[in-house]
């Protein structure tokens, strides 16, 4: 009885695993590993028929496509929702191939040399462009102030001795005149039709040394609102390569014509292909009055030169955080009200300022003959004057406010 129930537990246990040999289990392998061999064979055979018939499909698209349109023109094998945003070529050609508009603007364009007697020196490059047969030339107030001696040089090499005809510090924008035959002028053309995205070319004298260098990029931005030189200037902004020497020089659409002059340029490892001009819309009435009066009319002035007080210079001297007047014109209204070295302006018609460059905000304001009431620190005590803003004229480089 034992035994029959051992062998019953056996058979429960053990004889319900099949037996197999090793050649057994060898070709059980054998046929598995041609199934999956065949199965992927399979897989591709379909995949690869999938493709063919797409390829077949996309061919044939493509002939159908470049058949005549009912009107008789070719449709180039696009389908309409390429052939709807602008041809590829001409986008190439706008943005690449200048060689038209170097051509026809390169020997307009200057190279600007200026010394100082002091050191004897090269103290600054830039750029500029002729506007005249009779050799006025545009270019950046910032690349002649100061100087003693201005030296341009023509496309061919030939220097000629520049005289200032009128420079305007608002603007930042200078004219120039040379005697010299055989000038070809730029053609100027119209800012107010600059698109984001049309081709911009900058030629100009980066660095002093290479003159007539050609740089290409497009219109990146209009109506750019830029701080410079105290107060904001509304400009267009360029990816094209702008370096030290480029201003002065012009800013050039594909068709040749000069946009703007380029002034400015954004540097910092944050960033880079921030270059800004000023619009040509925007230099022409300056240029008109710079060349006719050498000045540019209206332009408010207070007659004083001064400087900021910081903060730290303020606490050690025991002065308001202000302007500081270090000289006075004798013929302003603001000398002949008692305004002297030593005082500090502290407000400007109640507004209180901090420094120059809110001082030259305030008034930035207003025209020549208006009035603006000036808040004066003199000796402990703050006390108001009235006083009438002058003209500008040629007294911009030695008086600040």
């Amino acid at each position: 009885m034992r035994d029959h129930q051992d062998k019953t537990e056996y058979t429960q246990f053990y004889e319900s695993f099949p037996y197999k040999s090793y050649d057994q289990i060898l070709a059980q392998k054998r046929r598995r590993s041609w199934y999956r061999r065949g199965c992927a064979v399979l897989a591709l055979v379909f995949f690869a028929g999938i493709a063919f018939v797409s390829i077949l499909i996309f061919l044939s698209t493509r002939e159908v496509g470049g058949e005549e349109t009912e009107n008789g023109e070719a449709s180039g094998g696009q389908s309409g929702v390429l052939s709807a945003g602008a041809p590829q070529e001409d986008c190439a050609v706008l943005v690449k191939d200048v060689r038209s508009v170097v051509k026809k603007c390169s020997s307009s364009v200057v190279g600007i040399m200026t010394e100082t007697y002091k050191s004897l020196s090269q103290s600054t490059a830039g750029s500029g462009f002729i506007v005249s047969k009779d050799g006025y030339i545009v270019t950046n107030n910032h690349v002649i102030s100061g100087v003693d001696s201005i030296t341009v040089v023509l496309e061919n090499g030939e220097n000629h001795v520049a005289y200032l005809i009128g420079a305007d510090e608002y603007s930042d924008i200078a004219v120039l005149k040379i005697e010299a035959d055989g000038l070809q002028p730029v053609q100027l053309g119209d800012s107010d039709e600059v698109e984001v995205g049309q081709a911009a070319v900058a030629i100009g004298n980066p660095t002093g040394q290479l003159m007539g260098t050609v740089t290409v990029g497009v219109i990146s931005g209009v109506d750019r609102d830029i701080l410079i030189n105290n107060h904001v200037m509304t400009l267009l902004q360029t990816d094209a390569a702008i370096n030290e020497g480029n201003s002065g020089g012009p800013l050039i659409d594909e068709s040749g014509s000069v946009v703007g002059v380029i002034s400015a340029k954004l540097s910092s490892s944050a960033y880079e292909g921030l270059g800004f001009a000023i619009p040509i819309n925007t230099v022409k009435p300056i240029v008109e009055e710079l060349m006719e009066n050498g000045y540019v009319s209206g332009r408010p002035l207070v007659g004083i030169s001064g400087r900021s007080i910081s903060v730290m210079a303020a606490a050690f001297y025991g002065l308001p955080q202000g302007l500081l007047v270090d000289s006075v014109e004798e013929n302003s209204d603001a000398y002949a009200k008692g305004i002297k070295n030593g005082d500090v302006i502290v407000a400007v018609d109640g507004e209180r300022i901090s420094g120059l460059s809110d001082a030259v905000a305030c008034r930035n304001r207003y025209e020549a003959g208006d009035t603006m009431e000036l808040s004066v620190y003199r000796g402990g005590t703050v006390y108001q004057v009235e006083i009438r803003l002058i003209e500008q004229a040629n007294l911009g480089d030695d008086y600040n406010f």
